[in-house]
């Protein structure tokens, strides 16, 4: 599977009509008025390639169709947005990689204003674009699309947000690529 079909079936017409509409009619929730500490008493994973702590009031979409808890699973904030975190067992073309996730969310997830070239996620070096522009062609916010390659594996992380909700959340992304390790393979 390529990277870029889950973002192509998440984006689904469909998809974006029924998140325009909920948004419109104010079904998500309102920003809060102040950013509460929500990385005190973190979850943590442990899985065989990788380790990682995330705040608690996030969770796991473990009801993805394409959910695989060690390489493929998404952190659901508290509120709307995302971090995708998609991990193969190779090292890749990382400009390759970012370019055609890139392709598959401009235009069908935000409508990009501008873009900014980022070369660090938490501790990882690697190569990544930061679009801003309209969420669905309306609502303000932002994708982060960013990759690096780690003991031989490549690693693809995607954020996604809406503008009023960063600054609460600034704090929990950090936190969350701060906290991501992948493990050095057994010898075996």
């Amino acid at each position: 599977m390529k990277y870029s079909t889950h973002f192509t079936r998440f984006w689904s017409p469909s998809r974006r009509l029924l998140a325009a509409t909920a948004l419109a009619m104010g079904l998500f929730l309102p920003p809060s008025v102040g950013a509460a500490d929500t990385t005190s008493d973190p979850t943590a994973i442990d899985r065989p390639g990788f380790s990682m702590k995330y705040p608690a009031a996030w969770r796991e979409d473990v009801d993805a169709a394409d959910y695989n808890a060690d390489n493929n699973f998404t952190l659901n904030s508290p509120k709307n947005s995302y971090i995708q975190f998609k991990i193969s067992d190779k090292t890749d073309d990382l400009s390759r990689l970012v370019n055609s996730t890139v392709k598959t969310v401009d235009g069908p997830a935000i409508t990009t204003v501008s873009r900014e070239d980022i070369y660090k996620w938490g501790p990882f070096p690697g190569e990544g674009v930061r679009l801003k522009g309209k969420i669905l062609g309306s609502f303000p916010g932002g994708i982060v699309v960013f990759s690096f390659n780690v003991e031989n594996h490549n690693v693809l992380i995607v954020e996604y947000y809406f503008s009023d909700e960063l600054k609460d959340l600034l704090k929990d992304i950090q936190f969350i690529s701060e906290n991501f390790q992948m493990k050095k393979p057994a010898m075996g």
